[in-house]
């Protein structure tokens, strides 16, 4: 069942006007201004990526959409998604309304031809319906995110596209069993996100970014009823399970476990708002890496990330709201997307997501949404895995 998320009222963080963007009416944002250097008309909004032109754009909430839509925002404004996606085009063919990859390509065309700067996602939320997904209803955003990137994957039938598609947000993991008795069981699997525990913490306590991913890859103890079976005594046994990473993506989505399901029957799931400080550039070289990747030259002198989105979520298990801050790749300033409303903000303003507020509508970072450095040394071999 969905638990998040419904429609609420926000101030949005320091609104733009035209001291921050040099932004004018609907008609000089359609005329747009010349592009020395690129000789394109070129919108107050920093971003372009091939035929994406106009930018950021709201999206219209059309009651409990507010997550779709800062999930959809974050699909837009990565360049490396839409770069794929826009060479999927079947627009001179009868093309299923169902069809994920269509609808959405359609709304991003809406969206980079906008003059008002808001557009509705009614086309995609209709798509949506008509494969199965509940549209106007709580959601949470990790399990939206998953529904919609696989029902992309399963549409797209172009297999290099979705190859190419998976590899972008895949992370290829090694989990490992060793019981008491010596006996290792390897498995390999992919991920889509690293789930990451939040502690409980008190007031005043200090937890990171860095404690939440170490805390995943340290290894646990199964013991009692999580004992595992071992084929040399065949008989379950207490062990040690653990993961390692094999390779990473080129976008990497770390997924704060806020929402805490109960281990009795019939408790209630609650939200952890304690605070979990993330820095702007994220290096994975602490992190334990499975032989595999050593052996195929995949070094984690290479695995360096910079944020470059925070979806994050206000209120109550059962009762909130979704927002999305989005990194510019071409000015490197921050802006807050709250449905329609889209303001320019600081590092400062998206700090303030790191939890630990006395308030429960104040904004805490649910989704991180870290974008791969390429280094000057990396072969495309090596960054595509």
């Amino acid at each position: 069942m969905g638990r998040i998320v419904s429609r609420r009222n926000f101030q949005p963080a320091r609104p733009l006007d035209n001291s921050d963007t040099g932004r004018n009416s609907a008609d000089d944002l359609t005329a747009g201004r010349l592009d020395k250097e690129e000789g394109q008309p070129q919108s107050p909004w920093p971003y372009t990526n091939a035929r994406f032109k106009n930018g950021i754009v709201g999206l219209k909430n059309d009651g409990l959409t507010c997550c779709v839509n800062a999930l959809l925002q974050s699909f837009y404004l990565t360049p490396q998604f839409t770069s794929i996606l826009q060479r999927w085009d079947q627009r001179g063919e009868v093309v299923d309304p169902g069809n994920i990859p269509y609808a959405m390509c359609r709304l991003f065309d809406q969206m980079q031809a906008s003059v008002s700067g808001m557009v509705s996602a009614e086309m995609f939320l209709h798509c949506l319906r008509l494969n199965h997904v509940k549209v106007y209803k709580q959601h949470d955003a990790e399990e939206l995110f998953l529904i919609i990137f696989n029902l992309l994957m399963d549409q797209l039938r172009a297999p290099e596209m979705v190859k190419e598609m998976k590899r972008l947000y895949e992370i290829k993991v090694e989990q490992f069993v060793k019981c008491d008795s010596g006996t290792v069981t390897v498995k390999d699997s992919s991920l889509l996100s690293l789930p990451l525990p939040v502690r409980e913490m008190g007031h005043g306590g200090v937890f990171n970014l860095e404690d939440a991913l170490k805390e995943f890859f340290n290894p646990r103890e199964l013991t009692r009823n999580d004992q595992c079976f071992c084929p040399d005594f065949q008989r379950e046994k207490p062990a040690v399970q653990g993961f390692k990473l094999v390779s990473v993506p080129e976008i990497l989505n770390l997924h704060l476990n806020r929402f805490s399901v109960p281990i009795s029957p019939g408790g209630m799931i609650k939200k952890i708002y304690s605070s979990v400080a993330f820095p702007e550039n994220l290096n994975l070289d602490h992190l334990p890496i499975s032989e595999k990747s050593q052996e195929a030259g995949n070094g984690q002198e290479c695995w360096l990330y910079q944020l470059h989105a925070v979806l994050a979520h206000s209120g109550f298990p059962f009762f909130g709201h979704y927002t999305v801050y989005v990194k510019s790749f071409r000015d490197s300033k921050w802006y807050h997307m709250n449905d329609s409303k889209v303001s320019q903000v600081s590092w400062a303003d998206v700090t303030l997501t790191f939890g630990g507020h006395e308030s429960k509508w104040t904004e805490t970072a649910y989704m991180l949404l870290y974008k791969r450095v390429k280094q000057e040394t990396e072969t495309p071999s090596a960054a595509g895995q």
